[in-house]
């Protein structure tokens, strides 16, 4: 089916492609051609777009969406055009109703009340029991608050074989027991390959083709080129797959007191563009895990279900270099439009960057640019760092997180409040300003955001920059930091390096 839609003058849309967050809004003069059907990023995928005039496009098994020349062209097997009012909120709140309506549940609210913690760019792909520990505690140490501390990649003896490499870990059990003792929730990463050059290995890929777990090429398993390698992916089309990986996240619940898992992997890109089938698996694959804490990246058609989303890997930059290294400014678009997808449970991914060629050499990083990228995190529902900046003292990189850190705290009762409200109404909590102040000019705004319907958050994105312009709604707005007032339109505001604005919205006073 081919559908050709007008764009309405002044009309703006807004994507559930979250990787493409940066581009949008899209309009009359915009050009944008991406074939969704094989999600060709490595973030959310929602297949549907909103209009800043009440219209939302909805294409049930994705499908190719072009923008250009005014209009916006569609193929897919199913398209439904839908008005349901005449702005952004109305057609987000009506798409969400009919196609991904909110569970009225959310991830274990625990996740939410500290920071995340990855070890990844600490230790890269040396992960090990002692490394952890120090880093660990290093955090209590410097008197950072415990949160979801997260075990990452080549914990395990294998991909596919889901047990501590007791060569790096001699006693998974005792490090285990001290982390929670200090007051960790703990993550452990996974994915869903199955390494094709350990067959020596319990379980090997010979194994899992027998019991019909994995993807098939005739009777060979099918080998997806992913960023480790070459690997045999399983599939969760079968239930055999399904109950196997669920086999082993409850033995390691159950062994060693993990409490959820970081689901790495299962992008639908790695299967090459020409197999369509990667949407779909990308989306059991996600489903297939029964966990409060679970965290996922790539994945399709889970808008409104209770799962810890975060952002790809980023580039240790303050200006996106590319699509594939994207930098600090892709942090605000790409969390609003996660957000208006139905991926409400965001995290932003690690502050600094994630990026493993960045940190191999931390003498290089930018302090300053570390600082910014924790500020912009902090009142995201959700903050990763993975960075040991409680260590980085120099440059005021440790007192200037810890404020940001503090200043988290102190809205985290609000930040549950909003989450526990998406869950249940599908209203995000964090918003594009346009979301919530139609027809005041506010739909380019990309570097701002509303964190529900009292706060604005306008995070200071610049190199060296001290100030910064920030545009208003119409009304009082109030900085939380000096309590000065602004008044709609725009203005300069001052943003020291150890200051977030943020500004709540001040109420008329009636006479």
């Amino acid at each position: 089916m081919k559908k050709v839609i007008p764009i309405l003058e002044g009309e703006l849309w807004y994507g559930g492609a979250v990787g493409f967050g940066d581009l949008y809004p899209l309009g009359k003069d915009s050009t944008f051609e991406e074939d969704l059907r094989v999600n060709p990023t490595s973030n959310q995928l929602n297949p549907v777009f909103f209009s800043n005039r009440g219209r939302y496009i909805w294409m049930e098994e994705s499908g190719k969406i072009t923008f250009r020349d005014g209009n916006i062209e569609v193929e897919a097997e199913s398209v439904q055009v839908e008005t349901a009012g005449t702005t952004l909120k109305e057609a987000s709140l009506a798409a969400t109703g009919k196609h991904y309506p909110p569970t009225g549940t959310m991830p274990d609210k625990r996740a939410f009340l500290g920071p995340q913690y990855c070890s990844w760019v600490v230790l890269l792909w040396n992960q090990n029991q002692e490394g952890l520990l120090k880093y660990a505690r290093g955090i209590i140490e410097k008197g950072f608050q415990p949160g979801l501390f997260i075990i990452d990649d080549t914990w395990q003896k294998n991909y596919g074989v889901w047990e501590f490499d007791r060569g790096n870990f001699p006693d998974p059990e005792g490090m285990m027991r001290e982390l929670r003792d200090m007051g960790f929730l703990i993550s452990m990463w996974l994915c869903p390959y199955v390494s094709l050059d350990a067959p020596y290995l319990s379980p090997g890929i010979y194994e899992h083709m027998e019991a019909d777990r994995v993807l098939k090429d005739g009777d060979r398993p099918h080998i997806v080129s992913w960023w480790e390698g070459y690997s045999a992916q399983l599939d969760f089309t079968k239930e055999s797959a399904v109950q196997w990986l669920n086999q082993q996240t409850k033995r390691l619940e159950r062994e060693y007191g993990v409490s959820g898992f970081k689901l790495d992997g299962g992008d639908p890109i790695y299967h090459g563009m020409d197999y369509v089938g990667g949407n779909l698996q990308s989306m059991l694959y996600i489903n297939s895990i029964d966990n409060a804490f679970k965290e996922a990246r790539s994945c399709y058609k889970l808008g409104g279900q209770p799962i810890i989303q975060r952002l790809n890997d980023k580039a240790h930059l303050w200006k996106s270099a590319s699509r594939g290294s994207m930098g600090l400014d892709s942090l605000v678009p790409l969390m609003m439009a996660q957000s208006l997808a139905g991926y409400y449970y965001g995290c932003a991914d690690m502050v600094g960057g994630g990026i493993s060629t960045d940190f191999i050499d931390k003498s290089n990083l930018d302090d300053e640019l570390i600082i910014r990228w924790c500020q912009a995190s902090a009142l995201f529902p959700m903050i990763q760092f993975s960075l040991d900046v409680w260590n980085r003292e120099e440059n005021r990189v440790a007192e200037c997180c810890k404020k940001a850190m503090d200043l988290r705290s102190a809205f985290v009762p609000y930040i549950l409040e909003l989450l526990e409200n998406a869950s249940h109404t599908g209203i995000p909590a964090i918003r594009y300003l346009e979301y919530q102040y139609p027809n005041e000019h506010l739909g380019d705004v990309k570097d701002q955001f509303m964190l529900g319907d009292k706060y604005m958050v306008a995070p200071v994105l610049e190199k060296g920059a001290t100030a910064r312009r920030v545009r208003f709604p119409n009304g009082r707005w109030r900085d939380i930091s000096d309590g000065k007032i602004f008044c709609g339109g725009e203005a300069t505001v001052d943003a020291p390096l150890d200051k977030l604005p943020v500004f709540e919205r001040v109420e008329e006073k009636t006479v």
